[in-house]
């Protein structure tokens, strides 16, 4: 009995400093509670099957200001001459609000040229590389693909010019005021269309070659 009331004694005591600290100043339950930090709102954006992330880009059908346009050329690798040609053009503005580049109003001027020399030249055959209007987005570039017919201009531009050889060739693209751009790229060689065997003579068929339709220059380009 006397160690139990002792142990009771000690327990009492115990309890009360427990009871002194915690209303005590500085004691845990004058200590606010821990609040907890907000999380930022994280974006989040659902990508498509292939991989893509869509994008809503604002548009507006204000015409653009040509001056105020950047074009930048860029030709996909491994084109063969004697045929069309695909030129891909990279468009954007320093505007800061949308507006969309119509064709009649880019004065877009194109020059593809070879050691120095115009090959095809716009301004010779009135003629955009631009064929449909392009939305400009502000801070954004849009792409889009054209093509060369893959024949010199002439003097003329006439439909009979004769066509580039493989080679490597400088393209140059701008709106008139406007910021121009320029790459280079390489044309390969067209393979010869093979000859057919003529039914009765078994003789090769020649292949005539079209009149006007000889190459752009006489020396191919490097």
């Amino acid at each position: 009995m006397f160690w139990r009331r002792r142990l009771l004694v000690l327990a009492g005591v115990i309890a009360l400093v427990w009871i002194a600290l915690q209303v005590a100043p500085g004691g845990s339950a004058d200590r606010p509670a821990p609040k907890s930090s907000p999380t930022a709102a994280q974006p989040t954006a659902v990508a498509a099957s292939d991989g893509t992330i869509p994008v809503n880009l604002s548009t507006d059908d204000r015409a653009c200001d040509p001056q105020q346009v950047r074009v930048t050329p860029t030709v996909r690798p491994k084109q063969e001459n004697r045929g069309a040609v695909d030129i891909g053009l990279v468009v954007s503005t320093t505007e800061t609000t949308s507006c969309t580049l119509q064709p009649g109003d880019a004065d877009l001027v194109a020059i593809i040229s070879a050691n120095d020399k115009a090959v095809w030249d716009s301004t010779v055959c009135k003629q955009s590389l631009l064929t449909e209007p392009v939305e400009l987005s502000a801070r954004w570039a849009t792409f889009v693909v054209t093509e060369w017919s893959g024949r010199g201009s002439g003097s003329t531009c006439s439909k009979k010019e004769g066509w580039a050889p493989a080679g490597t060739y400088l393209v140059e693209a701008g709106t008139l005021g406007g910021e121009p751009g320029k790459a280079s790229f390489s044309l390969l060689a067209r393979p010869a269309p093979k000859a057919t065997q003529d039914a009765k003579t078994d003789e090769p068929k020649k292949t005539e070659k079209p009149s006007g339709d000889d190459d752009a220059t006489e020396d191919p380009p490097d």
